[in-house]
């Protein structure tokens, strides 16, 4: 992304957009030096929410928001002015950087979705959805859904675990009980390998949309 970063000191990690108004929350409350991956879920939520996008994630230029501009190749939306900046440079999110995210929670949530029909359970008949990795730490769960990257079900059933795989690899280690059930577990697993698997590719192209073009899928996004 143009303004990419991890999620270290003056990362944009939360974001809101009233008209054009953008308000944010930094890492470390310092400058924003960039934005990292939550604010980007936050981002692009509220842009889908004030109509700044349409469902294909392409920029509304008519409405004549005041922070959409356009370079030599591509329209882009500036979320901190170069006064507001660390690097003294504006920070913006750009069309292709829209589109490189939906491509990738396009394939999040056609991997999940598809999976689950594999197995002939349905959304409400898993009990918990476990969110692994420093990401889920500080992810809007209501705007992650808003967008489609993550099922539309109670936030109750999403709960973050930070991350399992090194804690997964200290309890085998220290645990002969914990390295059991690893094993066991790992007899126990299906590979299926989504490429060769054609429900995948038609939820990935669906899941192409905001939050999907499936809106039966997302009963509680409204915008």
């Amino acid at each position: 992304m143009k303004s990419g970063m991890r999620a270290t000191r003056g990362a944009i990690q939360s974001v809101e957009i009233r008209g054009d108004r953008v308000t944010y929350e930094t890492v470390g409350k310092a400058k924003p030096r960039g934005i990292c991956g939550s604010g980007v879920v936050d981002l692009i939520y509220e842009l889908a929410r004030n109509g700044i996008v349409d469902i294909e994630g392409k920029f509304r230029t008519s409405t004549g928001n005041q922070r959409l501009s356009k370079n030599e190749v591509q329209w882009r939306y500036i979320i901190a002015f170069p006064g507001e900046s660390e690097t003294g440079e504006s920070l913006v999110i750009e069309q292709t950087d829209i589109d490189n995210v939906l491509r990738s929670k396009g394939a999040v949530f056609a991997a999940i979705k598809s999976l689950v029909d594999y197995v002939g359970l349905s959304f409400d008949g898993i009990a918990t959805f476990y969110i692994a990795g420093g990401f889920g730490n500080y992810l809007n769960l209501q705007k992650a859904i808003g967008i489609g990257l993550l099922p539309d079900v109670a936030e109750g059933k999403l709960q973050f675990i930070g991350n399992s795989s090194l804690m997964g690899a200290r309890m085998v280690l220290l645990s002969v009980h914990a390295f059991e059930r690893a094993q066991r577990i790992a007899r126990g697993m299906t590979n299926i390998e989504l490429s060769h698997h054609p429900p995948f590719m038609d939820e990935y192209m669906g899941a192409l949309y905001l939050p999907n073009i499936n809106r039966d899928l997302f009963p509680s996004v409204t915008y």
